[in-house]
């Protein structure tokens, strides 16, 4: 990993895990007033408060069990799923408390920008960087104004590569929280990630100019090759000219040898003696006297 890839991590899981602390405090602290009271007089009292007790203390193992038997009783506060999801993403149940969020997020009374928002740090956890985007939106619809669904939501683009969009959401972030104790990284992200969109930009021209030159090129070699072809066409048509021409000539030639024969045989035959019968030669002859 490059030393640009590796502060953008470093920035962003620091980030996620930062709101994942301080996404709780507020839900933890509704819990308490939903509980009723003070929980040590409501320890031991009810499975969610046990739970609620045990999580405080920073034993979530030993929490799951009694918010898993909390969530059963239709008059546990809201607040439980929450109290349960991030019990499992402490002991690394990752796909459980993702269900228990989106199962919050379906029941009456619960807190749904803070549930959906879970949901996205869990799915950001498992990897599914799309579903977490989709739930950091869920949870915006819920509140347009909650500002930690845009951080992490702009976090999370940044993994897709949707940087115009990441810059979008930090800056709605910063606007919401100008003050926020992360406001110089993220302006410091920002400016990165303004240079790799010039980056990109720049390169998506030195190619486009490249393949334009590329595509000027071959129309180029495509007209030299037919210009070849042309020629060489040309020449075999003047080669059968030629070819022809010459044929028509040694026709001719021997059209004239054989004229010149057939004429000087005509010419000989006139000095031949006739077999005719008016060439006949008559001879007398004279009985010879015998003595």
């Amino acid at each position: 990993m490059d030393r640009k890839s590796h502060i953008l991590s470093i920035t962003i899981l620091c980030g996620l895990c930062i709101l994942l602390f301080f996404n709780f405090i507020p839900v933890h602290g509704q819990n308490s007033g939903l509980s009723g009271g003070d929980s040590s007089e409501a320890s031991g009292s009810d499975p969610f408060s046990e739970g609620e007790s045990l999580f405080r203390s920073n034993q979530p193992e030993k929490a799951v069990p009694f918010l898993e038997k909390a969530l059963a009783d239709p008059k546990t506060p809201p607040a439980v799923y929450n109290y349960l999801g991030t019990a499992y993403i402490q002991t690394e149940n990752l796909k459980k408390a993702l269900d228990i969020f989106l199962r919050g997020t379906k029941a009456a009374g619960t807190d749904k920008k803070s549930l959906y928002y879970n949901a996205g740090n869990t799915a950001f956890l498992l990897g599914d960087y799309a579903q977490a985007l989709e739930y950091f939106s869920f949870s915006l619809a819920a509140d347009s104004l909650w500002a930690a669904s845009y951080l992490n939501r702009a976090n999370t683009q940044v993994y897709l590569e949707k940087y115009t969009e990441a810059i979008n959401d930090y800056t709605q972030y910063l606007a919401l929280l100008p003050d926020a104790p992360q406001a110089p990284e993220i302006k410091r992200m920002i400016g990165a990630l303004n240079d790799e969109l010039a980056l990109r930009e720049r390169e998506k021209q030195r190619k486009a100019e490249e393949a334009e030159r590329i595509r000027l090129e071959e129309e180029r070699l495509q007209a030299e090759r037919e210009r070849i072809k042309a020629e060489k066409a040309r020449f075999a048509a003047e080669q059968e000219r030629i070819a022809a021409e010459k044929a028509a000539a040694e026709a001719e030639r021997r059209r004239k040898i054989l004229e010149e024969v057939s004429a000087a045989l005509q010419t000989g035959s006139s000095t031949t003696v006739s077999a005719g019968t008016e060439g006949v030669l008559e001879y007398e002859y004279e009985e010879a006297e015998l003595e």
